[in-house]
């Protein structure tokens, strides 16, 4: 089965159920369901403290109250060190892959036009939001495995998952 890369904590969130939507610069024609891998790496705004829109904040702190956890505090810079990473840690379906998806998970791209066939015109290379359902949380992840970037294959039946 196909992988994706995700850095965390963004990786967890997908698998979770909470952030439905996965940015990325390029589009997929791909459909269906894929592995998700915890990069080694984490993000770069943990540095920043900028990991999260206050709209996405809000969204973590509903989950938590639904979940009987404060998921805002869980996943601020400082307490995320206990999430996986070099690890198969769930999968989810990709459904669709599209611009300035209403999502709040969803980075957008302006658009400055129209042309004549009503085709947007960007300001700069659009973002792609590539939509997510059906998330699976794997209660034991699958560590030490090496990511890629881009979609790769996976074959967990090997090591005898």
């Amino acid at each position: 089965m196909k992988a994706l890369t995700v850095r965390q904590p963004y990786a967890t969130l997908i698998c979770m159920g909470i952030k439905d939507i996965e940015n990325r610069t390029k589009p997929t024609t791909f459909r269906g369901k894929i592995f998700i891998h915890a990069s080694a790496k984490w993000h770069e705004r943990l540095k920043t403290n900028s990991l999260f829109t206050d709209d996405q904040y809000r969204n973590l702190a509903c989950h938590g109250k639904n979940n009987g956890k404060n998921l805002k505090r869980y996943f601020e810079p400082g307490q995320i060190d206990n999430l996986p990473v070099s690890a198969i840690i769930g999968e989810v379906e990709i459904i669709d892959c599209v611009i300035n998806h209403s999502s709040i998970w969803a980075e957008k791209t302006p658009i400055k036009g129209y042309t004549v066939e009503g085709e947007p015109l960007f300001e700069h290379k659009p973002i792609w939001n590539w939509v997510l359902a059906n998330p699976v949380l794997y209660e034991k992840p699958i560590l030490n495995v090496k990511g890629k970037l881009s979609f790769w294959n996976f074959d967990k039946d090997i090591l005898g998952y």
